[in-house]
């Protein structure tokens, strides 16, 4: 695999004042290119539905962040910045 996908889980506060301020959960990752961080579009879907939740671009570091999540499995798909490779999926991502 040329791209690596890696999401953090991670807490924005304590899950109790998440909720109650309606930030929702979130979920923190990088994209990779053979051990180097490479900007890319990242797209978050449902898994249970296939719907597509949230588009983002990582930043020059690889970095993408999706928040105001509910508490669900999601799926992760990273697309190469010049299409030269498929796009690399992360299955069963639940929000923290």
């Amino acid at each position: 695999m040329i791209l690596k996908l890696r999401p953090k889980l991670a807490y924005c506060v304590t899950s109790d004042q998440i909720r109650t301020q309606n930030v929702g959960l979130k979920i923190i990752g990088s994209v990779s290119q053979k051990n180097t961080p490479i900007p890319c579009r990242v797209r978050l879907f449902e898994k249970l539905s296939g719907r597509l939740i949230a588009d983002a671009q990582t930043d020059s570091g690889g970095n993408y962040e999706f928040n105001h999540l509910s508490e669900t499995k999601f799926f992760i798909v990273a697309h190469h910045p010049q299409n030269q490779y498929n796009a690399v999926i992360q299955d069963n991502v639940v929000p923290k």
